[in-house]
């Protein structure tokens, strides 16, 4: 197995500089967005824990609001100084298009409201736990919405990691309502993964290409949308404010890891690979994120390491076979950018 570091380093640059850079041989480097999308999902397998610390003292409008108003400076200055010939008018001109508030509506409204109420009334082993569904609505959502294939190599991962995580769940997850509303947020993030993938495939505008000019857009309106609900919180008197350093430190991270620059990483991946090869490497949530609610507290069991492992192993399974052809087609359909910060 090769050494990950070249591998992160390498998506992080695509990231930060907008390209697929050739590597020094003058070959391009095919696995990057298939990286980027797994680098995503092991940050965002910390959000159910961490928010979980947070909504012990902050009510859940405040804790959805305040990850996108702290996130929010730091992707605006993250494109004024890493993409100096786009800058503020393609954010505009993002801002501007109905699609950003599509993406914003799904990727964000319709997956923070429901999820954090979710988590109100479960617990976040549960929840991350739930997240299973997501790689089985994205594929059912991308064949029904953009036709696309679903392979039997992709098949076979998504029924390995459904197998390991109804294992590693058997008995363990709280059924409920708010179950029902972890599976309708992760239902909307489903959709919001296979419109990203139609996003890159119809487009050349760097404004809904550049990952980083639209996760900005999409962080804006995402803050724009969740208001209302976070004035009404405020109107009932029921909006609580985080208190203490662990629900602060959480929710920091949150923010400026998992919101900001984690958002953008993800959009740059999941625009240029099958969404069903994007949404069964999410099914990494489960298994990582009940290691970090072990971490936090929870029980270890053996039978949910078990089922983690197989999940794992579901992912590998669906990704590998994907990783050349899923990026030429990626480059075909959304071809990168003149002046994209390089």
């Amino acid at each position: 197995m090769s050494d990950p570091g070249p591998a992160l380093t390498a998506a992080h640059a695509t990231f930060l500089y907008g390209a697929e850079r050739p590597s020094r041989d003058g070959r391009s480097r095919p696995w990057l967005p298939v990286v980027a999308v797994f680098v995503s999902v092991a940050l965002w397998s910390t959000t159910y824990g961490l928010s979980a610390v947070a909504l012990v003292t902050a009510s859940p409008a405040v804790l959805a609001e305040l990850r996108l108003v702290l996130a929010v400076p730091l992707l605006l200055g993250l494109v004024v100084v890493l993409r100096p010939q786009l800058g503020l008018p393609a954010l505009g001109r993002a801002l501007r298009q109905p699609m950003a508030l599509v993406l914003a509506l799904t990727g964000v409204a319709l997956f923070y409201l429901p999820s954090n109420l979710g988590l109100t009334l479960s617990t976040a082993g549960t929840a991350s736990l739930m997240s299973a569904s997501l790689p089985v609505l994205t594929a059912l959502i991308a064949w029904r919405v953009i036709r696309e294939r679903i392979t039997g190599r992709v098949t076979a991962g998504l029924v390995l990691t459904t197998l390991g995580v109804a294992i590693a769940s058997a008995g363990a997850v709280r059924l409920g309502f708010g179950a029902v509303l972890l599976v309708a947020g992760l239902a909307s993030y489903a959709l919001y993964t296979v419109l990203l993938r139609r996003t890159g495939g119809s487009t050349r505008d760097p404004a809904l290409t550049d990952p980083l000019v639209l996760a900005t857009a999409t962080a804006v309106w995402g803050a724009a949308l969740l208001a209302p609900w976070l004035l009404w919180e405020v109107s009932t008197g029921t909006a609580t404010w985080p208190s203490g350093g662990p629900a602060w430190a959480s929710i920091l991270f949150l923010a400026l890891v998992v919101t900001g620059p984690t958002m953008a990483l993800y959009n740059y991946g999941a625009e240029r690979v099958p969404a069903a090869v994007a949404g069964t490497a999410t099914g990494a949530v489960p298994a990582f994120g009940y290691a970090f609610a072990v971490a936090l507290g929870e029980p270890v069991e053996a039978i949910k390491v078990v089922g983690g492992v197989l999940a794992l192993v579901g992912i590998v399974v669906a990704a590998l076979p994907a990783r050349d052809r899923s990026v030429r087609i990626g480059r075909t359909a959304a071809p990168h950018r003149q002046g994209a910060g390089s």
